[in-house]
This record gives structure tokens, C-alpha cells and sequence, in this order.
């Protein structure tokens, strides 16, 4: 059988078009796959704190702590000193030539080292509650910003039950207007609230949309690209006290236990600059060798500075300044999360008296006379003015019911950053 050359180029360029088309189709699907992707709010915290640009230079703070711990941790404080002397010596007779090498190195006294390595270490835990502290902010910062994106979520879906409503609602009112069962008012009036209704989805989905791009700041992901969220709106009920979440407060606490480490570190640094008045010795050996002379010289030396002028005034200051002052930052940060915790408290408990009354009294009946407003509406029940009106505080108390929720939630979310206690995992 003879092919063609025309044939073989046709077939080459079916197979290298049907390539690309393959290719394609696994790029869009592949970006489909992405734009579909759904992110919960654990995986939301996760790449808030791995993107979180504050957060990374915090940490380059806690790799310069190390460094100093590093340093402080040598077991000499110096390097040793090497010097060398060369010198000519004339006599009458003859010109000779001597020199000498010597070797010296400073130690430190008094534990100096010791002192230093422990305020090292005290710095080191200064800064990883610091760290630590930014993290729980942005933490809190994602949760809120996630509940309310989610939120806002749930109006959308609130918003277009009720468009899709008024939208039968609207086709069934003609098919009854035509037939004479109602007036032309009726007609227009069911008109402008699917109007309405439509102009209200609009805003909810507009809310969202500004709540999923304050999300997506959070998390570090360009303002195009595509993010989904994936969780549930949820009501735990709490039993806390507020003799626990202070206690809590004052013990977990990672910015105040970073002003704590900050006391302990300045107190370290004072008993180093104490130890530091006695200044360390040097220790040197040196060789001399003269040359026709009949012996070599060996020998060493001590030397040590005399502390008259400088007796470390100035460092013992600022480390009693530097104590004094963490010294009063504890006592203010005390005060400020009294404040805040009882702030904090109050609120969740007003919020959780609300909730309670939703999820008890209102919520269960809600939704059921949505479905049967309507259906008594379409079998003539009720006349027109009776099913806005119902439907109306329905959908109402169902909005403030999101809303209440959100406001719960925020509230929990708020005990707990400024607790430090996992409240939810507790109940």
C-alpha cells in the first residue's frame, strides 16, 4: 500500500492539533480544579500564618536572638592575641639581633559567661512570645474575617431563596391576574418586591464578595484569584466563668509573658554588669631569643585593668532602668487584660442570652411558616397583604438570626484571644 506524502503531513497535523487540544483541555481543567477549590478556616489560619509578611520578619527577630545565644555561648570571650618584637643591640664588639614572640588571651571571671548565656536565653523566649503573640492576633483576625465571609455566604443563599420566591410568586400573580382573581395593585405591588427582591441579592452578593477580599489580604492571595470557603455557621454553647478566663489570661498570656521574660532578662543583665566591674585578666607567654646569647628566654605575664574610672555606672543603669521599666509594663499589662477580659465577657454574655433565645424560641419555627406563608398564599388563604407581611418578618428574623450568630461567634473568638484558652475544645 503506498501512502501518500500529503497524507503523512495530514496525519502529523491531526496528531499534534488533537496534542494540543488534549493539553488544553488538562490546563482548563486543572484551573478549573483550582477555581473550585474550597479552603476551611484551619487551612485558612495555616497559609494566613505562612504568608503573613509581619509574622516572617518577627521570626528573623527570634534568629537574631539565637545568634546572640550563639555568641554568648563561646567559651572564650576573644580571640587570642599573637605579637612579635624584633629589635638590633650594638655593642663595641659587634651588632646583634633580638626578638621575642608572645601569646595572650582574656578570661572571663566571675561566671561572666554563665550570666550571659542565661540573659541570652531569657531574650530567645522574650521574642518567641513575641512571635507568638502576632500569630494570636493574626489568628483571631482570619477567624473573624472567615465568619464573616461566611456569613455573608449565608445571606447570599437567604437572598436568593427569596428572589426565587417572588420569582414564582410573580409568574403565579400574572396566571391569577388574567384570570380576575386579583387587582392590577396586587399585580404591581408583587412586581416591585421581586424587584426588590433581586436588588437585595445584588447587595448581599456584593457584601461577600468584600468580605472574601478581605479574607484573601489575610491570606496573602492576589485580589484575582479564585477562593472558596468551606465551613458551617455554628452555635456551641459555653459555660464559662470569669474568675477562670482571667486566671487563664494572666497565665497564658504570650504578650504579657514576654514583658516577664523581659524583667528576667534585664535582672540577668544586671548580675552580668555586676560581675563585669572586676575586669577579666590576660594571660600571655612569651619567647625571647638573643642572638649569641647563651640562654632563650620563657616566661609569662598577667595582666588586668584597674577599675577607677570605669566601673560600669552607665551599663548598671540602664539594665536597673531597663528592669524598672518591664517592671511597669507588667503591672499596666495586668490592668489592660482585667480590662479586656471583662470587656470581652460582658459582651459574650449579652450575645449568648440573644443566641439562646434564637435557637430555642424563634429559629424552629422560622423556616416552616416560610414554606407554608407561601403555600397558603398560592391556595388563596391568605389575601396578599397577609403573605408580605408574614414573609416579610419571616425572612427579617431569619437575617437577624445570621447576624446574631456572627456577633456569638465573634464574641467567642474574642474570649478566647484575649483568655489564651481554647474555649471551643474545652466544651
Amino acid at each position: 500500500m503506498i501512502v501518500s506524502t500529503h497524507h503523512i503531513k495530514y496525519a502529523i497535523i491531526v496528531i499534534l492539533i488533537s496534542s494540543v487540544l488534549a493539553l488544553a483541555s488538562n490546563v482548563l481543567m486543572a484551573q478549573s480544579e483550582t477555581k473550585t477549590k474550597s479552603v476551611n478556616l484551619k487551612e485558612a489560619i495555616n497559609i494566613a500564618i505562612e504568608n503573613n509578611l509581619q509574622l516572617a520578619a518577627a521570626r528573623k527577630r527570634l534568629d537574631a536572638a539565637e545568634a546572640e545565644r550563639i555568641k554568648a555561648s563561646l567559651l572564650l570571650p576573644t580571640n587570642p592575641k599573637l605579637e612579635s618584637e624584633i629589635g638590633t643591640r650594638e655593642t663595641s664588639s659587634k651588632r646583634s639581633t633580638d626578638y621575642t614572640i608572645a601569646l595572650s588571651q582574656e578570661f572571663e571571671v566571675f561566671g561572666q559567661r554563665r550570666k550571659r548565656i542565661r540573659m541570652a536565653e531569657k531574650n530567645i523566649e522574650r521574642v518567641k512570645f513575641e512571635v507568638a503573640d502576632l500569630e494570636r492576633n493574626i489568628i483571631a483576625k482570619v477567624r473573624v474575617t472567615f465568619y464573616e465571609a461566611l456569613t455573608s455566604l449565608e445571606i447570599v443563599k437567604l437572598q436568593s431563596h427569596v428572589e426565587d420566591i417572588f420569582e414564582r410568586l410573580w409568574s403565579a400573580t400574572k396566571e391569577r391576574h388574567k384570570a380576575g382573581a386579583i387587582s392590577a395593585l396586587e399585580l404591581n405591588s408583587i412586581r416591585i418586591k421581586y424587584g426588590l427582591a433581586k436588588q437585595q441579592l445584588l447587595v448581599a452578593k456584593r457584601n461577600y464578595q468584600n468580605n472574601l477580599l478581605n479574607l484573601k489580604h489575610l491570606l496573602g492571595k492576589p485580589r484575582d484569584e479564585a477562593l472558596n470557603i468551606d465551613g458551617k455557621l455554628s452555635c456551641e454553647k459555653l459555660h464559662v466563668n470569669l474568675e477562670d478566663i482571667l486566671a487563664s489570661a494572666y497565665k497564658i498570656r504570650p504578650d504579657l509573658k514576654a514583658m516577664e521574660f523581659e524583667e528576667e532578662r534585664a535582672s540577668q543583665e544586671i548580675l552580668l554588669r555586676k560581675a563585669e566591674i572586676i575586669p577579666n585578666p590576660d594571660l600571655s607567654g612569651f619567647f625571647t631569643r638573643e642572638e649569641g646569647g647563651a640562654d632563650d628566654i620563657v616566661g609569662g605575664g598577667v595582666s588586668i585593668s584597674i577599675p577607677i574610672w570605669d566601673r560600669k555606672q552607665s551599663e548598671l543603669k540602664k539594665a536597673r532602668t531597663a528592669k524598672d521599666i518591664a517592671g511597669i509594663n507588667i503591672n499596666n499589662k495586668h490592668l489592660e487584660i482585667q480590662k479586656e477580659v471583662e470587656v470581652a465577657y460582658r459582651s459574650f454574655i449579652a450575645v449568648k442570652e440573644g443566641i439562646a433565645i434564637y435557637m430555642d424560641e424563634i429559629m424552629p419555627q422560622v423556616d416552616e411558616n416560610l414554606k407554608l406563608n407561601e403555600i397558603s398564599y398560592k391556595e388563596g388563604k391568605i389575601n396578599f397583604i397577609g403573605f408580605l407581611t408574614v414573609q416579610s418578618d419571616l425572612i427579617e428574623t431569619r437575617a437577624a438570626y445570621l447576624n446574631t450568630l456572627l456577633a456569638y461567634n465573634r464574641a467567642i473568638i474574642n474570649l478566647e484571644t484575649v483568655s489564651g484558652m481554647d474555649l471551643i475544645s474545652l466544651n
